[in-house]
């Protein structure tokens, strides 16, 4: 499973650990003991990533003297510098159903890649073919059994797939457990994956794929440990190693404890996603309202500016106006003194005469 919204870290005890678990190395203590068991040498790893498992898968390989491939269309800059740097482990860059073709039966395989139904089942189907030289089917690992990829295909380049096995999908919309329908948030690829708009039906999902592929193989049981978006294990029941493998996992398997740990981890992951979507949607009004703002305060600056330019156009209008009153009240005062003589005129004759002034 790739979440888009965090990495997974090399420790997960470190501080760094992750938000949500979701690599095939949170389940360690349940596949390693299936490998020894089985006495499996050669691996096949299908979706390296970021080569979180895939440095644990290393390490065992050259502990027990095996040999490890790795299979990624696009194989991350870590993963090729993995597998680059052992001889216990070697890259293949192709899609998983050609390059599953392309090898030689393994003891144990992986499978953690494009999670739909199409993919799923024509992984399973090239395993099988490469085991039909007498021997039983291998041990097989299928991440994603559970919510949200059981029921809902899930894919990273759609396009590449045939058409007619490619339901409706979204990038944008994501997913919740309440609802077969896809939803505005919710668990998302975040342009990363798209996921199928319906839930359920047929050839929809990585479980429906695990289902019908074991129907008609009596000789094939699956485990199911509903935790850490579930893990499915294929093993064969024809086989001492096989039995051994079932007899460790039965207690994991559809426990009821780990089904409720699981909706609990999921539901505070998607709570805290909401938590992140209302985040960024307030981070987007403070944005919209500082442009706001921004804009009023260049606004409110060109207001000041011109008012202050008002100003000084009213103070030149008023001197202007008290000069023309001066001069005019100063010729009004002259014409009074020569009708009276040197005698000055009372304040009411003069005020009289200002308001009965012609112009000059």
């Amino acid at each position: 499973m790739t979440v888009a919204h965090h990495r997974e870290g090399d420790d997960d005890s470190s501080d760094r650990a992750p938000l949500l678990l979701h690599s095939l190395a949170a389940l360690r203590e349940v596949i390693f003991p299936c490998l020894d068991i089985s006495g499996a040498r050669t691996l096949v790893e299908v979706g390296g990533e970021d080569g979180t498992f895939t440095r644990e898968l290393v390490a065992w390989t050259e502990k027990t003297g095996g040999r490890l491939y790795c299979v990624d269309p696009q194989p991350s800059a870590k993963l090729v510098e993995l597998c680059d740097g052992s001889d216990a482990a070697e890259l293949i860059v192709d899609r998983s159903p050609a390059a599953l073709e392309s090898l030689e039966r393994a003891d144990a395989y992986m499978l953690d890649g494009d999670h739909n139904y199409y993919t799923v089942r024509n992984e399973l189907e090239a395993i099988e073919r490469r085991s039909r030289d007498g021997s039983s089917m291998p041990l097989v690992f299928l991440h994603d059994v559970g919510w949200p990829c059981g029921r809902r295909d899930q894919y990273y380049s759609p396009e590449s797939l045939p058409a007619e096995a490619v339901h409706p999908y979204t990038y944008d919309r994501g997913v919740i457990p309440e609802s077969s329908e896809v939803v505005k948030g919710g668990f998302r690829g975040a342009g990363e994956f798209a996921v199928a708009l319906e839930e359920g039906g047929e050839a929809n999902g990585v479980l429906t794929a695990v289902e019908d592929f074991l129907e008609g193989r009596p000789e094939l049981s699956l485990v199911t440990v509903p935790c850490v978006f579930g893990l499915g294990v294929i093993h064969p029941t024809s086989s001492t190693e096989g039995r051994a493998v079932g007899e460790l996992l039965q207690f994991y398997d559809g426990h009821p404890l780990l089904e409720r740990l699981e909706r609990n981890r999921l539901t505070l992951y998607l709570r805290v996603l909401e938590l992140q979507d209302g985040m960024r949607s307030l981070m987007a009004q403070l944005d919209d309202t500082s442009l706001r703002l921004r804009d009023a305060g260049t606004e409110n600056r060109a207001l000041w500016a011109r008012n202050a330019e008002l100003e000084a156009h009213l103070k030149v209008f008023t001197d202007e106006a008290g000069f023309l009153l001066a001069s005019r009240a100063f010729t009004v005062a002259e014409r009074l003194a020569k009708l009276h003589g040197s005698k000055a005129p009372s304040r009411d004759r003069l005020r009289a005469a200002l308001e009965g002034v012609q112009p000059a």
